[in-house]
This record gives C-alpha cells, sequence and structure tokens, in this order.
C-alpha cells in the first residue's frame, strides 16, 4: 500500500505490506533524547493513549547487588523522560499521523 505524504514540499513515498497493528510480543524503550525530537517533530503526542509508562533511568542487578542509574533530566521540562509502551500501538499512532 502506498501513502502520500507532503512533507517540506517533497512527496514521500511510504510502502507497507500491512496496515493493521503489529501484533508481536515486543516492547520499545524511547530514550530521553528520542522523546525529545518526538517534542522537535511536533510528534510527543504519538506516545500518548498507548499506556506509555514513563521512565527515568534503569536499575541494575548483579551477583545480588543493586544500583540504579538515573537519566539527568535536571535541565529538561518536567514531561521529558523514557518513554516504555507497545511497539504495535506506536507504530499505529505515528502511522495516523503521516
Amino acid at each position: 500500500m502506498f501513502l502520500y505524504i507532503l512533507q517540506d514540499g517533497r512527496r514521500v513515498h511510504v510502502i507497507e505490506k500491512d496496515l493493521t497493528e503489529p501484533d508481536r510480543i515486543v516492547g520499545e524503550l524511547l530514550q530521553p533524547g528520542g522523546y525529545l525530537k518526538l517534542i522537535e517533530l511536533g510528534l510527543e503526542d504519538c506516545v500518548s493513549e498507548i499506556d506509555a509508562q514513563r521512565v527515568l533511568g534503569y536499575a541494575i542487578f548483579k551477583d545480588g547487588k543493586s544500583t540504579k542509574l538515573s537519566y539527568p533530566l535536571e535541565n529538561f521540562l518536567s514531561d521529558v523522560a523514557g518513554r516504555s509502551f507497545h511497539n504495535g500501538r506506536f507504530i499505529q499512532k505515528m502511522r495516523d499521523k503521516a
């Protein structure tokens, strides 16, 4: 299937074999930098209403010990964080935007 999208005066052809929501057991972790890029492109709403969870860092476990690593987010708006979500829902939101 072909979708024609006008972007900056150019025609973009998107070819998709199937436009149904991908139904695979896969999650997605969007790093804070990726979320900032979505904001820059005006696409931040693509992670809304898809049960996306804010991610503020990592926890690492090894040999019975653990530590937490937080993203350095002090210099950003309060909404900036990583996002974890079901890949298929995100794909559908991006397709809807297109």
